[in-house]
């Protein structure tokens, strides 16, 4: 029977449920499928672009992290990579015949790119998208107070004290953009007021100028207003970086 173009999804991490949605392109053969991770606390969850993948016949899942809207456990930095790896073996493990179990793409949306960079040397993943990412926190100061307005009243199991603990204690992921062999893109506003344009380029030297570097003029931290710039970039790249590594 033809599926309906999505899918609730429940999958095991660490001992919890942690739940999403999987949108599934037209037909039932194998397709590309993009891991869409969404930051901190996850305002924006990018459901645009996976309709936009979807029309452009890519899969794709967005999940929620253990403590974030509705999964269960508690909030922590340090399982967030975890996460998104159960997240692919639960692509991979051919429960869905329309996913491809070795084409995979991480795109990560602020904290979700420093997510997508730790977890993209996964040899299942052929391409890293980061948008507005984090990838130097102790350069981003996020104090007990914000985490008390911004982010703590959507995550469980973590007080604004635990999170400012947490978070200065986080490494970045230089190292591993370093080391990742696969395409990258880097997008940024250039004026991003919640993460500066600073860690793009601390990334992008990172990768030793192998990734691509798109920075918009006039974007906010969540491209609100230019959303079409950004679907058709991450898309367009996508669809070509995957074609270039056959």
């Amino acid at each position: 029977m033809a599926h309906e173009g999505q899918t609730g999804v429940v999958i095991e991490s660490g001992g919890t449920k942690l739940l999403g949605t999987l949108f599934l392109a037209r037909g039932d053969e194998p397709k590309p499928t993009a891991l869409l991770l969404h930051g901190l606390p996850g305002i924006e969850k990018n459901y645009d672009l996976a309709h936009a993948l979807r029309d452009a016949g890519w899969n794709s899942l967005i999940f929620h992290y253990r403590g974030s809207w509705g999964s269960g456990g508690d909030y922590r930095f340090e399982t967030l990579a975890d996460d998104a790896r159960t997240a692919l073996d639960h692509l991979s493990s051919r429960t869905y015949e329309q996913v491809n179990p070795r084409s995979f793409a991480l795109v990560g949306h602020s904290m979700g790119g420093w997510v997508a960079v730790r977890a993209g040397n996964d040899e299942r993943v052929r391409a890293v998208v980061t948008i507005g990412a984090v990838t130097e926190p102790r350069r981003v100061h996020f104090t007990a107070a914000m985490a008390e307005v911004s982010f703590t009243p959507f995550l469980s199991g973590i007080t604004p004290a635990e999170f400012e603990t947490q978070w200065t204690a986080l490494d970045g992921i230089l190292e591993e953009a370093g080391a990742l062999d696969r395409p990258l893109l880097i997008v940024h506003a250039a004026n991003d007021p919640i993460v500066p344009v600073e860690q793009a380029h601390l990334l992008h030297d990172a990768s030793g100028g192998r990734a691509r570097l798109e920075l918009h003029p006039d974007a906010n931290h969540a491209f609100v207003w230019h959303r079409r710039w950004l679907i058709d970039l991450v898309v367009g790249w996508l669809e070509e970086s995957l074609q270039l590594s056959k």
